[in-house]
């Protein structure tokens, strides 16, 4: 891949550093972001070669730490505690990111009301090889194009007016993967109670639904008019629509499932505003 960060020249901090915030620091490294420039503070993440890794914040500020980008990771609930140390350290032009479910950009100006710019992604996890979704909002001096160059390696970006419909993005792409993950894993399991070996069920089901999603993002055709080329009156493709489509129960099994999502998002930022 092209080295789209090689030299990029500001210093990171990323507090708390799990599968999301990690997928996106490995995709940042891996497109020529110098570890030397980042910090971790996080005592459970897993160690990167040339990257120094703290338990807390205080030892953090006590080896001399100072970032121009501070990425939140961590759980939304530590967000109250987390802030009382790090708002001091996150004034003049430095970027407050965050990736935290629920916490919305009203939020962040309040608990960090002198960073330079305050930052929503709502990523997922394919980030982790460049063909991921990140949804971003900003409030105030937010540095634009080092923001297209972060994001842009991850894959692609959405950029929204404000962040009131994030709670629904982050149901609809930030879980996203995990739904399609399980519509895979039952699809395969499917195919092995009708007689499929479970590899062979696996690696087809994984192939299928790759190989579908792919042809959709490079025809630029609607999802109707490919099932359309797929499906003939009276065959076994229409056959097995005619299950899937009946009564709109898909249509409404998934909107029962973006909606627990969606909610559970809303209930993750009163509890982070010490509501819940």
């Amino acid at each position: 891949m092209t080295k789209a960060l090689q030299n990029f020249p500001d210093r990171f901090l990323l507090v708390g550093c799990g599968n999301m915030a990690g997928a996106m620091l490995d995709r940042w490294l891996a497109a020529g972001l110098d570890p030397a420039q980042v910090a971790v503070v996080d005592p459970f993440a897993a160690p990167r070669a040339g990257i120094v890794q703290h338990a807390t914040l205080g030892e953090w500020q006590a080896a001399g730490g100072s970032a121009d980008w501070i990425m939140l990771g961590m759980k939304p609930q530590q967000l109250g505690d987390i802030a009382e140390i790090l708002a001091p350290l996150a004034t003049g032009q430095v970027h407050l990111l965050s990736i935290l479910a629920g916490v919305s950009l009203v939020d962040l100006a309040a608990r960090f009301p002198d960073a330079g710019a305050q930052v929503r992604i709502l990523p997922n996890l394919a980030a982790r090889v460049g063909a991921g979704v990140s949804a971003v909002a900003t409030f105030g001096d937010a540095d634009d194009a080092a923001i297209d160059a972060l994001l842009g390696t991850l894959g692609k970006m959405v950029r929204l007016a404000d962040d009131s419909t994030m709670d629904l993005v982050t149901a609809f792409t930030g879980s996203g993967p995990a739904f399609v993950f399980r519509l895979i894993e039952s699809y395969a399991a499917a195919g092995e109670r009708l007689g499929l070996s479970a590899e062979d069920s696996l690696a087809l089901a994984t192939a299928t639904f790759g190989g579908a999603t792919a042809l959709l993002a490079d025809s630029g055709e609607k999802p109707g008019v490919l099932i359309a080329q797929v499906a003939s009156k009276g065959g076994t493709t229409q056959a097995g629509l005619d299950v899937l489509d009946s009564d709109g129960q898909l249509a409404a099994l998934l909107t029962n499932v973006l909606r627990a999502a969606r909610d559970r998002g809303r209930e993750l930022a009163d509890i982070a505003r010490g509501e819940g």
